[in-house]
């Protein structure tokens, strides 16, 4: 199931929408209070998953992560090298969920290439954090409505500079669709019903016609320019 929020469609799967997850889900916060807040929050979800308590970054990065885990950060206390920690726990499989602090918006650089869901701290509760946490475990990105316009605001803010004329086929454009929808490799081939192969090789084409080295700076591309709701318009209703 789809829902639209804002600019921005989250494809939804079952297992999402009822925050199930089936591996560990391991909480690396040094803000003892936001910690705890984030403990009791899972502990509410409709199947309490297995759930690791780490006092710092460091600490859960230090742990036995496995593919299907998730871990669950504060941005703010992440650097250049646990970022590039996090960026190999993703491509292991590790699902990441990053929380936002109030005027944290200046520290996504040091994240870009990562694939993460985003929750803006102040405003988490039980039913966004289940949803950003079962994202995650299944490759997918969630991110918040309020928190993707002040994500859009930021790109807009740090503009690329000009580039020649995108020319993406039919199908680049429905598969950068998807991607701006935070949907993954996995799922954009089941939504298109192609092989997994075939999307991983459609993803590639299209950063190197957008020339971005990542998804994150494709997709953000996509909505500064009018890219997404140009083709999501245009994209063959589902039957």
């Amino acid at each position: 199931m789809a829902k639209r929020l804002g600019v921005v469609m989250l494809d939804v799967t079952e297992s999402q929408e009822r925050g199930l997850v089936t591996g560990r889900v391991t909480v690396g916060i040094g803000n003892g209070l936001l910690r705890f807040g984030i403990e009791r929050m899972l502990q509410l979800m409709p199947r309490e998953p297995e759930i690791s308590m780490r006092s710092g970054l460091a600490g859960a990065l230090a742990s036995d992560l496995e593919s299907g885990d998730v871990l669950i950060a504060l941005l703010g206390e992440v650097d250049e090298v646990s970022a590039d920690e996090l960026r190999d726990q993703a491509a292991r499989g590790v699902g990441i969920v990053l929380l936002i602090e109030d005027g944290d918006l200046f520290e996504l650089p040091k994240v870009m290439g990562l694939r993460a869901g985003f929750v803006r701290s102040s405003s988490v509760n039980e039913y966004s954090l289940r949803k950003a946490v079962a994202a995650a475990a299944d490759g997918g990105a969630a991110v918040p409505e309020e928190l993707a316009y002040d994500l859009v605001r930021f790109a807009g803010r740090h503009k690329a500079p000009p580039q020649v004329r995108l020319r993406l086929t039919p199908r680049e454009q429905e598969v950068l669709v998807l991607m701006v929808e935070g949907m993954s490799n996995k799922q954009i081939a089941r939504g298109l019903q192609i092989s997994q192969n075939g999307a991983k090789r459609l993803v590639a084409n299209i950063l190197a016609k957008m020339d971005c080295n990542n998804r994150t700076l494709a997709v953000s591309r996509a909505l500064r320019e009018g890219l997404y709701e140009r083709y999501a318009h245009a994209r063959p209703a589902a039957p």
